[in-house]
């Protein structure tokens, strides 16, 4: 009876989830998502591989075709797999592109899908924001 006590006069420690949004810490892990930068024209993603051959659960798949303008490569597919990611955030860190890695790790954590087939995201979804669900009451 004492410890129920000593809690009857504290406030809650639960989060009213879809009216309440979780404070979300700077090092937090969740989507990868691919980034662009103003002063590098085109796609950011040299096609080097390197990502998709440090995840450990293959799913990131790459392919390179030769950049328009300049020298190198740049990523005509860019597939994540989101069914099989484990937000480890490998691809970031093994990342060659300067002056920003082309992915990152954003702080999206809503995975929830109604389709398996709307886990597998491309360059199109990858580069653009994911809006933020309204739910109903």
């Amino acid at each position: 009876m004492a410890v129920t006590f000593r809690h009857w006069w504290r406030k809650p420690t639960t989060e009213q989830y879809p009216k309440e949004r979780p404070k979300i810490l700077p090092r937090f892990r969740g989507i990868p998502k691919l980034q662009d930068h103003p002063d590098v024209e085109g796609i950011l993603c040299i096609a080097c591989n390197q990502c998709s051959i440090i995840c450990p659960d293959d799913c990131i798949t790459v392919l390179g075709e030769p950049r328009t303008v300049g020298k190198g490569k740049q990523a005509k597919v860019f597939i994540l797999d989101y069914e099989r990611c484990c937000l480890c955030g490998l691809c970031e860190e093994v990342c060659p592109t300067t002056p920003v890695p082309a992915i990152f790790m954003s702080h999206e954590y809503e995975l929830a899908r109604y389709k398996r087939v709307d886990l597998m995201n491309d360059m199109k979804e990858l580069y653009e924001p994911q809006p933020t669900k309204e739910y109903l009451k």
